[in-house]
């Protein structure tokens, strides 16, 4: 499959070369193709949404695309018990079923955040596609909460928000990170019709709760990163998001540019200061990951670290993706020259692929990876990366 659709789903520091890494990670396949969800064999999806519940060892999926409908988006929500691997089988259960009365509209490439505190999911914008064709029918800029979003506590049910303020452009392809300490969720780019979006947006009360969700657009000095649809990591002790990768529109004859610059925004959820953002690694910086979009982030806030994994590449004969691991230390721009090292797993890894989703168990230092295609397939498989950090 080529592009999901007409728009793919995000002082400059000296990149050392990749160092060797302390610590043996590997890979684990959670269950085989033939062992899916619902005993369904590989259906495949792609452009979801993935959050992580360290409290119940739980994986909440909503939406996406998904190749047992012809590529349509769904507006299924997917539970993944132990989702670590660890404390038995693991497995997945469907908690709310696709066309399900009173869900959000099907959609993919959204964002998602997770609030541990009060078991709520949020989701925002994306874009729909019917029928699996080429061009989404809608740009979507609306906010839902899922109630008891890791299947306990009682039922699974959505809210619309109704935001004040003006709302943010519809969008696909944008990233998003979430301040659960003061419940904002901030969005950064995306894209509509062709139109790639830089501007950043910070959701208060985004989980419904504590008073009239409001969303306010932020106005960062210093040059944003020029690509959109990366990847992106939040910082809450520094207030800091960090974004990797990403594509812009080219008068080249692929007609699109791809990333790998690391970018930081400063005062990202609008509190303590004017958000700014710096370029802490430079663009085709030597030591860096290939150029891509489509990957996944994850970030380790005890060490710093971001960890990426896989993303597509545009090519001539197609859109090959990645299956590579690579982990960024001192992720937010502190304490010292990003260091980008590669680890290498020792033993087979997930197929390459974009459009996945990843999450991550800090306790148990575990990147869980999840779906998405690439050339040569369609996913419908959870992995486990132990060791995730490097360290």
């Amino acid at each position: 499959m080529s592009l999901p659709h007409s728009l793919l789903t995000t002082l400059v520091a000296v990149v050392m070369a990749a160092a060797p890494c302390a610590a043996a990670s590997t890979w684990t396949q959670l269950f085989s193709a033939s062992a899916g969800w619902d005993g369904v064999i590989d259906t495949g999806l792609s452009g979801h949404s993935a959050v992580y519940d360290p409290a119940t060892n739980s994986m909440t999926v909503f939406g996406g695309d998904a190749a047992s409908l012809a590529f349509a988006t769904t507006n299924q929500v997917l539970l993944l018990s132990n989702a670590n691997g660890l404390g038995g089988t693991s497995g997945f259960s469907t908690l709310i079923a696709n066309g399900a009365a009173g869900a959000p509209p099907s959609r993919s490439y959204h964002s998602a955040a997770y609030d541990p505190a009060s078991n709520r999911m949020i989701v925002f914008g994306g874009a729909t596609y019917p029928n699996g064709q080429s061009d989404p029918s809608a740009y979507l800029n609306d906010t839902w909460v899922l109630t008891n979003a890791n299947g306990q506590g009682g039922a699974p049910v959505w809210t619309q928000l109704s935001p004040a303020g003006t709302l943010p452009a519809g969008r696909y392809g944008q990233t998003g990170v979430y301040d659960s300490a003061n419940n904002r969720l901030t969005i950064f780019g995306g894209g509509y019709s062709h139109v790639l979006l830089t501007d950043v947006w910070v959701l208060s009360h985004a989980n419904g709760l504590g008073g009239t969700p409001t969303w306010t657009q932020l106005s960062p000095t210093g040059a944003p990163p020029p690509g959109c649809c990366g990847t992106a990591t939040y910082d809450s002790t520094n207030n800091i998001m960090t974004v990797f990768s990403g594509y812009s529109y080219s008068s080249n004859p692929l007609g699109f540019t791809l990333y790998n610059g690391v970018w930081t925004l400063s005062h990202s959820n609008g509190l303590g200061g004017t958000p700014h953002w710096t370029n802490i690694v430079a663009n085709n910086a030597p030591g860096s990951p290939a150029r891509r979009d489509g990957g996944t982030a994850v970030y380790d806030s005890a060490n710093n670290r971001m960890i990426v994994f896989g993303g597509g590449s545009f090519a001539a004969n197609g859109y090959p993706g990645y299956n590579d691991v690579w982990v960024l230390s001192n992720a937010n721009g502190l304490g010292g020259t990003p260091v980008w090292t590669e680890l290498r797993p020792s033993n087979a890894a997930p197929g390459r692929r974009n459009s996945h989703t990843a999450v991550y168990d800090a306790a148990n230092n575990r990147m869980i990876v999840f779906a998405g295609y690439g050339t040569d397939a369609q996913y419908f498989s959870a992995w486990t990366l132990t060791d995730a950090n490097g360290l």
